[in-house]
């Protein structure tokens, strides 16, 4: 009978351990910010203007495509972010904050830059 204290302590600190293992920590990711889903169909597709449609990226993203991140060593990430706040940026370097999971960035924070200084864009609530 007194050992289930310490079964159950034991137990507690295994979890937190885990818990603690698992916890990423935030890294900043710069690049380009592409429409995913044209960009994934043809990777030359980095900039907004896609073929004779102006604003394609933008019009993708604002219909709900998830934004990519094409880094300068041509590595593609996922960005987990709302959509209709980064369809103005498409074709445009970006910093983005986040932890990297499985090649998508969950990003907490993401800024581009205007007048020659990085500027955050405000996410708002994601849930």
């Amino acid at each position: 009978m007194r050992k289930v204290p310490y079964l159950i302590l034991a137990a507690l600190a295994l979890t937190l351990a885990v818990s603690v293992a698992w916890a990423q920590k935030d890294a900043a990711f710069e690049g380009t910010l592409v429409d995913s889903k044209c960009y994934l169909k043809d990777n030359s597709l980095t900039g907004n203007d896609h073929g004779p449609v102006k604003e394609c990226g933008t019009m993708c993203l604002k219909g709900g495509t998830p934004g990519g991140l094409l880094t300068k060593d041509k590595k593609f990430h996922a960005i987990l972010a709302p959509s209709l706040v980064l369809a103005p940026y498409v074709g445009q370097k970006v910093r983005i904050n986040g932890s990297l999971r499985n090649g998508a960035i969950l990003a907490s924070k993401v800024e581009v830059i205007k007048d020659g200084k990085w500027e955050e864009v405000k996410l708002g609530i994601m849930m």
